[in-house]
């Protein structure tokens, strides 16, 4: 005999999913959650639609509006968990491992933090998505390599944290304009196309060789074009007598 599914109701995907029941209710109108299954006056939700929420907090998490998620999604809870896991590896491909896992106190040692700025700073680098404060008061570090940078350039330009983090959300937003051009391309000749057509399975394998390929050039293309810039910027800044042994 087949198990009936699995059912609750809405207090119930809340805790599960950590999302609350307005913001539930309002995915519901909006048409990114199916409706529940009523028996009598009561909704019953289930496995498919734990998948759909987390589904749209992923794709939250990654930058996308409510409409623009609205526009990606139909009515296959399959589809749903394969779409799911891929932009789970997707965003992967782009971050760092696991977050390191710190306390306030050993960020304070660690970047000279005065005691009467140590709130600020930390709340700051909250907001960069640098770091993130757990229940049990830890801290972890989201991005760990950035919050080296930051480290090494209070030591090599003699960076208090504050400027030290100035500095990374100025970078933080040029980046983050540079990751808007490539992701907009990814989405216009590969993505909507890809959706356009059904999302037919044989096609993902194509769409992840499309979304390795981006992250190659992207990675190599900016690089490049940093090299370019630096160059053109320090020759303008310091001049060409400046860089050159020979001269004078």
């Amino acid at each position: 005999m087949s198990e009936e599914p699995e059912v609750f109701v809405v207090e119930e995907l809340s805790r599960r999913t950590q999302v609350s029941v307005r913001s539930l209710r309002s995915y519901q109108s909006r048409g990114l959650l199916p409706p529940p299954e009523l028996r009598g006056r009561t909704g019953w939700y289930g496995p498919q639609h734990v998948a759909r929420v987390r589904l749209i907090q992923d794709l939250r998490a990654a930058g996308m509006k409510l409409d623009g998620i609205a526009r990606m999604l139909d009515e296959d809870p399959g589809a749903d968990e394969q779409l799911l896991a891929f932009t789970q590896q997707a965003r992967g491909m782009f971050g760092d491992p696991a977050p390191r896992v710190t306390t306030v106190e050993e960020l304070i040692e660690r970047f000279q933090v005065r005691d009467d700025e140590a709130i600020a700073v930390v709340e700051a680098a909250v907001r960069l998505g640098l770091l993130r404060e757990t229940p049990d008061g830890q801290v972890e570090e989201l991005a760990p390599r950035l919050l080296a940078a930051g480290e090494a350039a209070m030591r090599s330009l003699q960076l208090t944290a504050t400027e030290a983090l100035d500095l990374l959300g100025r970078l933080r937003r040029h980046a983050d304009g540079v990751a808007k051009i490539y992701v907009e391309l990814f989405v216009e000749r590969v993505w909507e196309p890809f959706v356009a057509s059904g999302r037919p399975p044989e096609q993902w394998a194509d769409v992840q060789r499309s979304l390795d390929a981006l992250r190659d050039l992207a990675t190599e293309a900016l690089d490049a074009t940093f090299e370019l810039a630096m160059s053109r910027r320090v020759d303008q800044t310091l001049g060409r007598g400046l860089l050159d042994p020979g001269a004078g």
